[in-house]
């Protein structure tokens, strides 16, 4: 996609700050229009895209619920008659958990949210994107989609997935000659968000990990990294540290983990 000037964008998890958030503004400003969801702080971002004059169309959406993004997809065709753009973003963490304390229930709600969210709004989509002369899937998995880490087992699961999925769909369009969509697939490492804080459990690291993240890659840059990557066709693109855990999985499939052992000594996480 050369540019984003006129183009309708649906960008999931928009609301309040973070990446969705910065996604959202840098669209506007990039004179795209704009449709985002989120379960709160929808005012803020409206406020902003208010304020920059931006046509918009926000909704409340819980991506675990399907009925709810098909409700989402329609609104956006019926107030804009088409869509070009489609970043899924929206995604939870749960927090550190070993695999023993995780029950059935925990699973089954990051994966609907992380994996079935992204599945579900992508093929309703599809159809309309594959219709435009130019359009673009941007699905954000994380470095924890490439580099598998202790204590974090159903949100690694779940990124790894979004990365096969996205993948496969790259592939499989190249294989078939159709050209006018592309599929990006976004590897985070820290950013400075607060993905951590609103996790569903907190203990001793959570505070250190939010704080090691704030040391990362602003969400606004992460923003502009992802839009420069979908202008330059760029099927995997990767922010902060992110391409650096690429690297390490290559070089030491399953090594690696001795080297996680000893930057988390080394930044007093006691493993348990």
């Amino acid at each position: 996609m050369k540019n984003f000037k006129g183009k309708v964008a649906i960008v999931t998890g928009g609301g309040g700050t973070g990446i969705g958030n910065a996604l959202v503004n840098a669209l506007a400003r990039e004179g795209a229009i704009v449709a985002f969801c989120d379960i709160a702080n929808l005012e803020t971002t409206e406020q902003q895209l208010s304020d920059l004059g931006a046509a918009h169309l926000a909704a409340t959406v819980d991506m675990a619920d399907r009925g709810a993004i098909d409700v989402f997809v329609e609104q956006v065709l019926e107030r804009f008659g088409h869509i070009d753009l489609l970043i899924n973003n929206a995604g939870i963490a749960l927090g550190d958990r070993t695999f023993g304390e995780l029950t059935t229930a925990d699973f089954e709600r990051i994966t609907d949210i992380n994996y079935w969210g992204v599945i579900h709004t992508t093929q309703t989509c599809y159809p309309h994107l594959l219709e435009r002369p130019e359009a673009a899937v941007v699905n954000l998995s994380s470095s924890q989609g490439i580099l598998a880490a202790p204590y974090l087992v159903p949100y690694c699961t779940t990124k790894f997935a979004v990365r096969g999925f996205t993948d496969a769909l790259r592939a499989e369009h190249r294989v078939r000659g159709i050209k006018n969509i592309t599929f990006h697939t976004v590897h985070p490492g820290a950013v400075a968000t607060d993905i951590t804080l609103h996790a569903d459990y907190h203990d001793t690291s959570t505070q250190k990990f939010h704080e090691m993240l704030q040391k990362g890659t602003s969400a606004a840059d992460a923003a502009e990294i992802i839009l420069k990557g979908v202008r330059k066709r760029r099927g995997r693109i990767f922010i902060s540290d992110g391409q650096a855990q690429d690297v390490l999985a290559r070089l030491l499939p399953t090594g690696y983990t001795h080297v996680l052992r000893a930057v988390m000594k080394q930044r007093g996480i006691t493993p348990r």
